[in-house]
């Protein structure tokens, strides 16, 4: 059988799965991938990450001849631990495969031994021993099925000829693996936004402040593409449907890195300099309201306020403001354009300048 492609993956009908049917469920399966491909962009790899079609996440991994196909079916469970008896499980009813092993080699059936792994991905790790140890242990990194004991892989080789009857073959058994992740029920999303912060803080330390929105975003960009289990046509439209890649997440941080400062961001240096040029406590904090007032008002689509907004850009577009290192500076460079003060408006014209500035500048 010939190595899968994209192409494989698109022209392969998906199988039918349970994995939205509960929120919760759902919710960590879509965190645990946003993680895994979190990890890949920051390792600098290309990948086109395919979520809930064939499995709970489909990851190619490289280009070309040296790219890498895994499955990932991801399970949270509140129990201690898993065993090889709970992996090879059947349910009483149901088509096959009936097993939890089973549907990860169902993979492996259907796209052939060429694949890199399929694997089952929990909060839990395995309880089992090693061909090689004396005695069973917990095991929270990534461990193949081949590498068990006899008696831990006796019960996973019944289940699989049950659900694969003729069909299922031990030489293929390297490429069932089983891996925890250190994510915990009740705060896998703060870990996942953790990873988030650090991976922005790497670009700059001012884009942390843009993390909790990025979160958002890479979650309904993830959300998007689960449920779909139309086969697809070609590969360019499996990817517009059900997939992330490399590219996509690019263009998520090219928005952050595009974004202005806002006024909680940009207030402390504002500060600063009122405070240097004498500015008493409550006249600062006068000043600070009416930025926040006026941001408000313009944010909110006030008539006065935006075009305010616009005659204000337009004296900063014809002032060198680049070149000074003081808002108040440049406050009184935009004066000397005859600007007028807004009348009856809970702001001034200094106000609605210095946020103008502020957001111009960084």
């Amino acid at each position: 059988m010939p190595k899968p492609s994209l192409s494989t993956v698109a022209e392969k009908q998906p199988r039918e799965t349970a994995g939205s049917d509960a929120f919760r469920a759902f919710d960590f399966q879509v965190n645990v991938s946003m993680a895994r491909i979190l990890d890949l962009y920051r390792q600098g790899k290309e990948f086109v990450a395919v979520f809930d079609h064939h499995d709970d996440l489909v990851l190619f991994v490289g280009e070309g001849e040296d790219s890498e196909l895994s499955f990932y079916q991801v399970k949270s469970t509140s129990e201690l631990t898993w065993t090889a008896a709970r992996l090879a499980k059947r349910a009483a009813k149901g088509e096959l495969p009936k097993s939890i092993v089973g549907k990860a080699y169902y993979n492996i059936a259907h796209f052939g031994p060429e694949i890199r792994r399929a694997s089952i991905v929990s909060n839990r790790p395995l309880s089992a021993m090693l061909a090689a140890s004396a005695a069973s242990a917990l095991h929270d990194g990534e461990l193949s099925v081949a590498d068990l004991c006899a008696d831990d892989q006796t019960p996973l080789i019944k289940s699989l000829e049950a659900d694969f009857p003729g069909g299922f073959d031990k030489a293929h058994m390297n490429l069932l693996t089983f891996q925890r992740v250190p994510f915990d029920l009740d705060s896998y999303r703060a870990t996942v936004l953790g990873r988030v912060v650090t991976m922005l803080e790497e670009f700059h330390p001012d884009f942390a402040a843009c993390a909790s929105p990025f979160f958002t975003a890479l979650l309904a960009a993830a959300g998007e593409c689960t449920g779909n289990k139309t086969k697809s046509a070609t590969v360019e439209e499996l990817k517009e449907r059900v997939s992330l890649n490399r590219d996509d997440i690019s263009r998520m941080i090219a928005r952050v890195q595009g974004r202005a400062k806002n006024l909680v961001e940009w207030w402390p240096s504002v500060h600063e300099e009122l405070v240097g040029e004498g500015r008493r406590a409550l006249q600062v904090q006068r000043i600070k309201n009416m930025c926040m007032t006026y941001a408000n008002a313009r944010r909110a689509g006030e008539m006065a306020a935006s075009e305010l907004s616009v005659v204000i850009r337009a004296a900063i577009a014809k002032t060198p403001v680049d070149g000074m290192d003081s808002v108040l500076e440049a406050v009184v460079a935009l004066k000397a354009h005859g600007l007028d003060e807004p009348s009856s408006a809970p702001y001034d014209l200094q106000s609605a300048m210095i946020v103008e500035l502020m957001e111009t500048m960084t």
